[in-house]
């Protein structure tokens, strides 16, 4: 018997309650009306899904919710929706950091025997390393808004822009008749 497996059901499950309850206690002081009163197996499937990041047309798709119906969900639950969000961040952070544990491994197999890296497409290299750099920028501070913008000039393209501009002064000549 996996322990572990049925330890991570009955979390899942008793968290699940959790959430429910919490749905609930909030939708007594809604409308009679509200979706959470009216359906609230399908109101706590669709706050269920928001705390994940799953997108609204999803949701629409799944519940059958309209987008008005989502948003005033998640407006009106948002305290709840944020615990349960920073429940799922730590458990993908702790999954994205068994598989970066994996993928270093396949990558030391690799380096060790080269001709594996024939079956690995250069998209899928690329890809690995464009996120891979993406996420270590983020964890940096380092935003991507300002990626490829300079901050401002150089001193160098200062003195050419200066130097440009002297000689566009030295150049101008105005043709004047001298009145007396």
């Amino acid at each position: 018997m996996d322990e572990g497996k049925d330890n991570s059901l009955i979390d899942n499950k008793a968290a699940m309650i959790k959430f429910m309850d919490a749905i609930k206690d909030r939708a007594k002081d809604l409308p009679s009306n509200s979706i959470e009163n009216t359906k609230p197996d399908v109101a706590v499937k669709a706050l269920w899904l928001l705390s994940q990041g799953a997108p609204y047309t999803e949701i629409r798709r799944i519940t059958r919710l309209s987008h008005e119906t989502i948003r005033r969900l998640e407006w009106d639950h948002n305290t709840t929706l944020e615990k349960k969000r920073k429940e799922f961040s730590t458990r993908y952070a702790m999954a994205a950091m068994e598989y970066t544990d994996l993928l270093f491994m396949k990558a030391e197999r690799i380096h060790d025997n080269p001709d594996l890296l024939d079956d690995i497409s250069p998209e899928k290299l690329a890809t690995t390393v464009g996120i891979m750099q993406d996420k270590s920028s983020s964890l940096a501070g380092i935003t991507d808004a300002g990626v490829g913008q300079k901050a401002g000039l150089s001193i160098e393209d200062a003195l050419v822009l200066i130097e440009a501009s002297k000689q566009k002064r030295a150049q101008k000549v105005i043709d004047a008749e001298v009145v007396e």
